[in-house]
C-alpha cells in the first residue's frame, strides 16, 4: 500500500512540476511574442496576457520549483517526514498564489469593457491598427476616433464597420475565461498533490509507530 501511495504522490508531484513550468513559460512566451512576433493573429491575445499578473505567475513558478525540490529527498528517505512537511507548506503557498492569480483575472472579466478601455487607449497607432484589422472595426467605443489604415480608410468606412468595443470585448471575455479556468485547474492539481502528500505522511507515521511497537515487544521490524 505504501508503494502505491508513494507512486500516486510522485505522479502528482511531476504534474505539479509541469504546471510550474507553464507558470514560467506563458509569461516568457508572451513577452517574447510582444517584443519580436506581434501580428494581427496574436495581437489581441498577447495584449490581454500582457495585462494579466504575469510577474506573480513567474514568482509562483519559483515557489513551485523549490517545492518540488523539497519533495525529492522524501522519495528515498522513507523514515524522514520533515521534507514532506516542508513540501506540504510549499504546495499550500503555491496553491494560494495560483488561486489569487486566477481570481484576479476572473474579477477583470466582470467589467470587461470598462477594463479594456484604458488598455486600448495606451496602445500606439500600429497596435490599434492591428486590432482594427483583426476585429474589422474602427476605434474603441467611438468609430469617429479611429486610426486610419487599410481597414478604416475613411470616416464613412469607420461608421459602417462600427466600434471595436463589442467584438474586442467578446473575444477578451472568452479568452480570459480560458485563462482563469486554466489557473483554477492548476489549483486542482495542487489540491490533489496536497492530499497525496498528507496521505503519504500519515502512512509513514503509522508505519513508524508500528515499527517502534515491534521493537519494544522484541519482534523487530515486520
Amino acid at each position: 500500500m505504501a508503494n502505491k501511495i508513494l507512486l500516486v504522490f510522485i505522479a502528482f508531484d511531476v504534474v505539479f512540476l509541469l504546471c510550474g513550468g507553464l507558470h514560467l513559460f506563458i509569461p516568457l512566451f508572451t513577452q517574447a511574442n510582444i517584443k519580436n512576433n506581434t501580428n494581427v493573429d496574436n495581437i489581441a491575445s498577447n495584449l490581454l496576457l500582457d495585462h494579466c499578473p504575469l510577474t506573480a505567475s513567474m514568482a509562483n513558478s519559483v515557489v513551485m520549483f523549490v517545492t518540488f525540490l523539497l519533495s525529492v529527498p522524501s522519495f528515498f528517505l522513507k523514515s524522514n517526514r520533515t521534507f514532506l512537511k516542508l513540501h506540504v507548506g510549499g504546495v499550500i503557498i503555491a496553491a494560494l498564489m495560483t488561486l489569487g492569480i486566477g481570481l484576479a483575472i476572473w474579477f477583470s472579466t466582470l467589467e470587461i469593457h470598462k477594463n479594456l478601455a484604458p488598455i486600448w487607449n495606451k496602445q500606439p497607432a500600429s497596435t490599434v491598427s492591428m486590432l482594427q484589422a483583426k476585429f474589422q472595426c474602427c476605434g474603441y467605443n467611438n468609430p469617429a476616433l479611429f486610426v486610419k489604415d487599410a481597414t478604416c480608410t475613411s470616416a464613412a468606412t469607420a461608421a459602417r464597420l462600427g466600434p471595436c468595443v463589442t467584438p474586442f470585448g467578446v473575444f477578451a471575455s472568452r479568452f480570459l475565461d480560458i485563462v482563469f479556468t486554466t489557473f483554477f485547474g492548476f489549483v486542482a492539481v495542487d489540491m490533489m498533490l496536497l492530499l497525496a502528500a498528507l496521505c503519504l505522511i500519515r502512512d509513514r507515521k503509522e508505519k513508524e509507530r508500528y515499527r517502534l511497537i515491534d521493537e519494544k515487544t522484541g519482534f523487530g521490524p515486520i
